[in-house]
């Protein structure tokens, strides 16, 4: 197991981060990574332990107590981004637990089996645009309140920062994604209208496009030699991701490394939004 003690060397040593999603794949990865880099960090999920479709080798140990039981201060906080309620607590919980918020990790969402347009339902493009559309936003926007009553850190130049986990299926049109596609195209559309509102903020808003990574969640697909075959035809880099990929991108966007970066969205897929290789 990879040690994550804190030794004050850290780029974002006692910086207070949320990652939703945490407990499994890459909220998991990304709230590892962070803590590495010395954050405190709120294990947001529906549960916390991690999902037992996953690919984690220490998956029997929830993530808060992964970092917990390597010197980290890490608490876990259930949230269900379909509802409104418990943002607004997972954001207040946070703040009083450890006074501020410098950092949030809009990763958890929804995803469905691949199928065509006409066989999805409405009650799946509620689902998915409850969670992955109006959840984000709503959580950005109560980051956001808590961020504007912060002074301009000195160090970092930054009120917080938002890193918003998208995907290249919200870049680039994939087959029998339609709706989780649409979902994702609005929190890349997002990111880029807020980081514009906010930017004179001295807030950064940016997102993550992750291509074909695997996860619990995509578990279905990695585990049948057809699909990734299928898979790997469509992404030029010769091997698919893993969460680590996206987790070390997401902390330089959380770090002062990145404090003249906002409003983008960085595709970190092997290539797989560039075109199809031949």
């Amino acid at each position: 197991m990879a040690v994550y003690k804190l030794d004050g060397s850290g780029r974002l040593h006692q910086r207070i981060a949320i990652v939703t999603g945490a407990s499994s794949g890459m909220g998991r990865a990304i709230a590892l990574a962070l803590a590495r880099d010395g954050a405190v960090v709120v294990c947001s999920d529906l549960r916390p332990d991690a999902r037992p479709d996953g690919f984690e080798p220490d998956i029997h140990i929830p993530t808060h107590e992964v970092l917990i039981n390597n010197g980290v201060k890490s608490v876990f906080k259930k949230c269900d981004m379909s509802k409104t309620e418990e943002i607004f607590d997972l954001i207040e919980f946070t703040v009083k637990e450890f006074g501020k918020l410098d950092i949030l990790v809009n990763n958890a969402a929804l995803w469905m089996p691949l199928r065509d347009f006409v066989e999805e339902t409405d009650e799946q493009w509620d689902a998915m645009m409850g969670i992955n559309g109006k959840g984000v936003a709503t959580s950005m926007r109560q980051a956001i309140k808590q961020f504007l009553t912060q002074p301009v850190d000195k160090v970092s130049g930054s009120r917080g920062r938002i890193i918003n986990i998208s995907s290249s299926a919200g870049i680039t049109a994939i087959r029998r994604e339609a709706t989780y596609a649409a979902s994702k195209a609005a929190v890349s559309m997002l990111t880029r209208n807020v980081a514009l509102d906010h930017a004179k903020d001295y807030i950064n808003i940016n997102a993550v496009c992750p291509g074909v990574v695997r996860t619990g969640a995509s578990g279905i697909n990695f585990r049948s030699p057809e699909i990734i075959k299928e898979m790997q035809k469509g992404t030029p880099w010769p091997r698919l991701g893993e969460p680590d990929d996206i987790a070390k991108v997401v902390v330089f966007l959380a770090s002062d490394d990145a404090q003249w970066v906002t409003g983008q969205n960085i595709a970190v897929d092997g290539g797989f939004t560039v075109g199809i290789p031949l």
